[in-house]
């Protein structure tokens, strides 16, 4: 993940996220961005070479804060279950905090001209699966979770329960909160990927 910027780049990059979700991104302009920080098109040309970078910066801000939100746990406890449990309720805490705003930026990266912006979002998701990953292997060792277990197909099915649970918050103008799904999805997981 790339460093972290600061000042007026993040508030640009900010107000490119905010208009993302305030209505896709074919509203992220060079001239609605300047509109929102109060500056000149040519002020935001010192900051940014192209909207292309100003949208891969809102992908890797949005990776560092999520990667961030989850780093804790990944080491919090001995038993690895333990900690993919902490990890879906606190990724589940963290889209309803920022409004589902990761769903928002993944759906939109479909209609990001850019591959280099769709690879980007794509790394944040890799990145995120490859710690679910290491983790499942951790609990494989010692007997958890069952021996014959595909953990990287398993991290793919433990990120979409996830995700599921923020399209529907997004798709209910966010009256469904993931968090009220927690419990269930995780019984429906754990049951799945168990040791018997």
């Amino acid at each position: 993940m790339k460093k972290e910027i600061t000042g007026r780049k993040k508030e640009i990059a900010h107000s490119a996220r905010d208009l993302i979700l305030e209505g896709g991104v074919q509203h992220v302009t060079i001239k609605n961005i300047a509109y929102k920080n109060k500056i000149s098109e040519g002020a935001i040309y010192k900051h940014f070479k192209s909207k292309k970078e100003i949208l891969l910066e809102v992908v890797y801000d949005f990776g560092r804060e999520l990667l961030g939100a989850i780093k804790p746990l990944a080491g919090q406890s001995e038993d690895p279950m333990v900690r993919l449990k902490g990890i879906m309720k606190r990724h589940m805490e963290f889209s309803e905090e920022k409004k589902g705003m990761f769903f928002a930026i993944t759906a939109e990266s479909v209609y990001f001209e850019e591959d280099e912006v769709r690879r980007a979002v794509l790394g944040v998701i890799e990145e995120y699966r490859d710690k679910i990953v290491k983790i499942l292997n951790e609990a494989k060792r010692l007997n958890l979770i069952k021996k014959g277990i595909n953990t990287n197909a398993v991290s793919f099915i433990f990120f979409g329960m996830i995700q599921s649970a923020i399209v529907q918050y997004a798709l209910t103008n966010y009256t469904v909160p993931p968090l009220s799904k927690f419990e269930p999805m995780w019984k429906i997981f754990i049951e799945g990927v168990k040791e018997r």
